[in-house]
């Protein structure tokens, strides 16, 4: 029974890592399963974020080292289902000959099998490798990545990263959004009354951008090009091309628009992410970071799932703790309406959200934000095109001029 309960307390927030090893072996297999499964791993998935309720406990781990080779394993699975997928959109090829080993050990005849998979089938291995890319990239990578002490940890970061097309990630994520958070510099901040579509044009757009010039600079200072094998952005492109390449080796042209449509469910995924965490906050430049600077959650089933990325708001006032170690922080900072899946959900209808996000943008203006980030949130809740933040913000100049009166 102790061993049951500690394989759960260390296990728990790799669940999806394991539902990953089941997507993976139901592409081997073919069939309706696959679609069946990930549909299924949905509905549970958002049923659990809603009935499971907070978690706002502290916990001590006697083991905390074993994470590690907890994370690599993980990484690990979102790359093979990765490639398991550039084996599907190319079934003839038999790519890795993993077919061929499959039938010399089991006998089971994996080309037969897939000779006439359907639409669904594809479109349900296509989710599991933008699941298992996007673990692999924003939530155990964006944790490994953030170990820049641990150069194999960071590798096995990026490692999964080049399979989302997302090794920026690891340079404009801890040196740039976290030196930039809730101030106008930030491109993956939101705005208020942003809507959530040109939202994420306009993140990748200024983050790509962004990566680019901290690695120059950073190179500039060391008196060096940026063209160079010592830039980490062209090492990371170097990486999406080999994976890219595998795809192709793979299915051809049909594996690199696989690798792409991988690519691009990864980097719209973590702008859901970036779009809720920070909506709206406010920080003055020269001012450090509090937890007050990122939307917080605290449901048990967002906690597993996101590697307890979900507790945002220490991780943004202390980026060097690592995941385990992560405070709820319930009263300090400001409180997402619902577990990530849902808030997420809201984002992707933007009169619904606004309509619940506006009333706690006020709340976290009256309550949590300094007079300094008050009269920054009064301007943007002027130009927001949001009524009720509109409103807001002409009654915080109506209140400065009575006092400026008296």
């Amino acid at each position: 029974m102790q061993a049951l309960k500690a394989l759960w307390k260390y296990g728990r927030f790799f669940l999806v890592t394991w539902v990953l090893l089941g997507g993976i072996i139901l592409m081997a297999i073919g069939g309706d399963a696959l679609s069946d499964y990930m549909v299924t791993f949905g509905l549970v998935a958002l049923l659990l974020d809603l009935t499971l309720g907070e978690d706002y406990k502290e916990y001590q781990y006697d083991n905390a080292q074993i994470f590690y080779p907890m994370q690599y394993f993980s990484q690990l699975v979102s790359v093979a289902s990765c490639l398991m997928y550039a084996w599907v959109l190319g079934v003839p090829n038999d790519f890795l000959g993993i077919a061929a080993a499959v039938q010399s050990l089991t006998g089971y005849d994996m080309l037969a099998a897939h000779a006439n998979d359907t639409f669904g089938f594809y479109v349900a291995a296509a989710s599991v490798a933008i699941i298992g890319a996007a673990i692999g990239s924003i939530a155990v990578g964006h944790e490994l990545t953030h170990r820049k002490d641990m150069p194999f940890a960071n590798f096995m970061g990026r490692l999964g990263q080049a399979f989302g097309m997302h090794t920026r990630f690891s340079i404009r994520h801890p040196y740039g959004h976290h030196n930039w958070v809730c101030t106008p510099k930030d491109p993956a901040t939101a705005r208020r009354g942003e809507h959530f579509y040109p939202f994420v044009v306009r993140s990748i757009i200024g983050q790509n951008q962004q990566v680019w010039q901290l690695e120059a600079g950073r190179l500039n200072k060391m008196g060096k090009s940026a063209w160079t094998f010592e830039n980490q952005v062209l090492r990371g492109w170097g990486m999406e091309l080999v994976a890219m390449g595998l795809f192709a080796i793979a299915a051809g042209w049909t594996g690199v628009m696989g690798y792409l449509i991988v690519g691009i469910g990864v980097n719209v995924a973590l702008e859901a992410a970036n779009y809720i965490e920070h909506y709206g906050l406010i920080r003055a430049e020269d001012k450090p970071q509090q937890v007050r600077h990122a939307w917080n959650d605290n449901h048990t089933f967002s906690y597993w799932a996101t590697v307890a990325i979900a507790r945002h708001a220490h991780h943004h006032a202390d980026a060097d703790v690592e995941f385990w170690d992560l405070k709820p922080y319930v009263t300090e900072a400001p409180r997402m309406p619902f577990g990530y899946l849902l808030t997420i959900i809201c984002a992707l209808i933007p009169p619904l959200w606004h309509t619940i996000m506006n009333q706690l943008l006020i709340k976290w203006d009256r309550e949590l934000a300094s007079e300094e980030e008050r009269s920054i949130a009064a301007k943007e809740n002027i130009v927001s095109g949001q009524d009720a933040l509109i409103e807001a913000g002409n009654a915080y100049y109506e209140a400065q001029s009575l006092v400026d009166a008296a």
